[in-house]
């Protein structure tokens, strides 16, 4: 799979407006990016309870689906709308993005999901579901070309990083590693019930049991069983969440 962003914004002989289109509001005709457009544009940078309010009446209707009760902060980011569906009562703080990039791409968000601020979350012809009652921390990136799966209320820590696949293919040198597309390992599966620490890194492949707590700063390329405590680099559990043991900083 080649970079698909710059495939389908280099179409030859397609509009540069439905090129666009497929971006921004995944597909539909110019009177749906016309929409889209009016509404962010106008409303997107609208500050204080005006523009919470203006937001929540009007974003759902770019979505694919949206709950009831959604709150919206400023400078919020939407690519592939109608690949993006949402439960009831989903917060996304101010300057969160949420991009749904290619045909088979899809965000799906459950009840009473936090994104804050700064957060990217980025399905490219991939699928992330997040679970009722996450809470995702500010700066983080949860990226995918496959498959990224987080339980429910799960806590991910400021500036975690997820990479469920897309990792670029390097093995022949007489081509640019841009030109090589992508290998994926299945992606990753975070269970319910678990706590993430700042700074950490979950590689594509992972499966992090239900009811695990990973440490700061941790890089976590290996699966962790069900209530593992674990930390370091490379992440190793030290021993099973509840049992006596040095607990990490999270």
């Amino acid at each position: 799979m080649e970079q698909q962003i710059q495939k389908n914004l280099n179409v030859a002989g397609e509009p540069a407006w439905r090129q666009y289109a497929r971006l921004v509001v995944g597909g539909g005709g110019l009177g749906a990016l016309l929409r889209h457009e009016l509404v962010t544009g106008c409303f997107g940078n609208c500050p204080g309870a005006l523009g919470l309010w203006l937001r929540r009446k009007l974003y759902p209707g770019l979505l694919g689906a949206c709950g009831r009760g959604l709150i919206a902060g400023s400078q919020v980011t939407i690519r592939g709308a109608a690949r993006i569906r949402l439960g009831n009562n989903v917060a996304l703080d101010n300057n969160v993005v949420l991009d749904a990039r290619g045909d088979n791409a899809e965000i799906v968000l459950g009840d009473n999901v936090l994104v804050s601020r700064n957060t990217i979350i980025r399905a490219r012809n991939g699928r992330i579901v997040i679970g009722e009652g996450s809470d995702i921390g500010a700066n983080c990136l949860l990226a995918t070309d496959s498959s990224l799966e987080i339980g429910r209320e799960v806590l991910l820590a400021a500036y975690v990083y997820v990479a469920a696949g897309g990792n670029h293919r390097y093995d022949d040198v007489s081509r640019p590693i841009m030109q090589q597309g992508f290998v994926s390992k299945g992606g990753v599966r975070i269970g319910d019930d678990v706590w993430i620490g700042t700074h950490s890194t979950v590689l594509d492949g992972v499966t992090v049991g239900p009811g695990s707590v990973v440490g700061a700063h941790s890089l976590v390329n290996r699966s962790l069983a069900e209530r593992s405590v674990a930390w370091g680099v490379s992440a190793v559990r030290r021993h099973e969440r509840g049992a006596t043991g040095a607990e990490p900083s999270a």
